[in-house]
């Protein structure tokens, strides 16, 4: 009886396993869920979930072909995103965690926010193509095997980010308290994003191609 969901199954280990890098992303949303609450960290998740699962379902129904962005980043998009990043990581270098307070903002600037964050941020575009490895064996199996994939991915992505949320939110105090690692965590965020814009000017490679399956 399991068989016909073996691929709703493989869905949600696909999702986990893509999650699961701790990069600059999932150290923002650890920081948003302390600093704005669990709901703020659950929908942040919800939306980088959301933003993983297009991805997907665009790989899995073979329309990555015709579209650029999918198969290359460009420079100036490399750029904005690692400068964004090192931003966040200043900004944590220099926040005073014993200060911080919860504020309760609408749902949609943290929706949003995380949006932009993941779209202008160059490791999405190399978690899109670690996606399409794993996907390869499915692109050419029927419609609603790749549905379930997909849905299965949604779920798997979903519960990775919520769970990271809810041990953010569970660890509050303690993460508030350890200003020490806090600005640990910020240096180290400024430092992955001034390597990647050295990297990519130092590159021949111009734009970033990302590796999909054909």
């Amino acid at each position: 009886m399991i068989l016909p969901f073996l691929d709703l199954l493989w869905g949600i280990g696909i999702g986990i396993i893509i999650s699961l890098p701790l990069g600059p992303v999932a150290l923002i949303t650890m920081r948003r869920t302390v600093e704005h609450g669990l709901r703020a960290g659950i929908i942040s998740g919800l939306a980088i979930a959301l933003l993983d699962t297009i991805a997907t379902v665009i790989i899995l129904l073979g329309l990555h072909h015709s579209i650029r962005t999918f198969n290359h980043i460009p420079r100036w998009l490399f750029i904005i995103g690692t400068l964004i990043v090192f931003f966040y990581g200043l900004r944590m270098l220099l926040a005073d965690p014993l200060k911080t307070i919860e504020r309760d903002l609408p749902w949609h600037e943290h929706f949003f926010a995380s949006i932009v964050l993941a779209l202008t941020n160059p490791s999405t575009y190399l978690a899109f193509g670690v996606i399409g490895a794993f996907l390869t064996r499915f692109i050419d199996r029927p419609l609603f095997t790749r549905a379930q994939v997909a849905i299965g991915f949604f779920i798997g992505a979903f519960i990775w980010w919520s769970l990271l949320a809810f041990i953010a939110f569970t660890q509050k105090n303690r993460y508030q308290k350890a200003v020490f690692l806090n600005k640990i965590i910020g240096g180290i965020i400024m430092i992955l994003a001034v390597v990647a814009i050295l990297h990519n000017i130092t590159s021949l490679h111009v734009p970033f191609f990302i590796h999909l399956p054909q």
